[in-house]
């Protein structure tokens, strides 16, 4: 498995300089196609959780050896400088180093990631065979804001922003909302929450307009329940399908954006009912 093959290189790693790409490479994958894939599986990006496992490390030796030189253990797990290994320790742990060694901490669980048992044995939940289909060109109004790991920023929060101001979108389609992945860089990405509109006129303030052409997509339906988080739901099917249904398909991802189309099956208050998952793809060329 893909992403199996990328913590194994990371584990290997975590005391050597390496990049994004050499990551998603060992994993056998384009960096955004791997980008995605990882973010499904795990939870977070790939450098944000070869960040946590180095500082993780470094807890560990802090704890063991009392001598250690925190601007050698700074430089050995990646950082430039103890100042850039004291702020993102401090970040994670609560506390920077120095003071995590004089006091003895240990690593509480709630600082261990949970990732290893998952992500090498799951391969995701494919909640139904895709239908293909081939989408005509529409019209969006919503709010988008940027997503990666140096902010805290929710897109449920989104969601809810955008909610809030559907009354004034007064030329909406159906109430038909979709949430968008809009390709940024390998790690970070926009998110827009938007809905369905007849036409882009009269956008309201601080909202913005988004045509999405014409495109083939591949479309999974799956029902969203109250039994867990609705986000390791969403995590677990996208896993299945970037990781296990694509790769194994005679499509490939196409360079437009993904989405998810909210609609009457899906209940809002409760945060239930049915999901459709778009993935823009075109088919795999025939190998000579």
């Amino acid at each position: 498995m893909p992403i199996k093959k990328a913590i194994s290189f990371i584990e290997q790693n975590l005391d050597q300089q390496i990049t994004f790409g050499e990551i998603a490479n060992e994993a056998g994958l384009s960096p955004y196609y791997f980008a995605r894939l990882f973010r499904s599986a795990t939870g977070q990006t790939t450098m944000g959780y070869l960040r946590h496992r180095r500082l993780t490390e470094a807890a560990k030796i802090l704890e063991s050896n009392r001598d250690t030189s925190l601007i050698h253990l700074a430089l050995d797990y990646g950082f430039d400088s103890q100042e850039a290994f004291t702020r993102a320790f401090k970040k994670c742990f609560g506390l920077p180093p120095g003071q995590y060694r004089s006091n003895g901490c240990s690593i509480p669980a709630r600082y261990q990631l949970p990732l290893l048992h998952s992500v090498t044995s799951n391969s995701g939940t494919l909640p139904m065979k895709p239908r293909i289909i081939e989408k005509e060109a529409f019209r969006i109004i919503g709010i988008s804001d940027d997503f990666g790991p140096d902010n805290n920023k929710s897109i449920p929060d989104l969601w809810e922003k955008v909610g809030c101001r559907y009354p004034e979108i007064n030329h909406s389609k159906n109430g038909r909302a979709y949430g968008l992945c809009l390709k940024g860089s390998p790690e970070n990405f926009t998110y827009m929450a938007a809905f369905e509109v007849n036409d882009q006129n009269n956008i309201p303030s601080g909202m913005e307009g988004l045509v999405i052409e014409k495109a083939d997509y591949a479309v999974f339906t799956f029902t969203v329940d109250d039994k867990s988080p609705i986000g390791d739901q969403f995590s677990n099917v996208y896993q299945g399908i970037w990781g296990n249904w694509l790769p194994n398909s005679n499509y490939e991802y196409a360079n437009t954006p993904d989405f998810e189309l909210y609609d009457n099956r899906f209940d809002v208050n409760s945060a239930t009912g049915q999901v459709d998952i778009w993935i823009p793809v075109t088919q795999k060329a025939l190998s000579a």
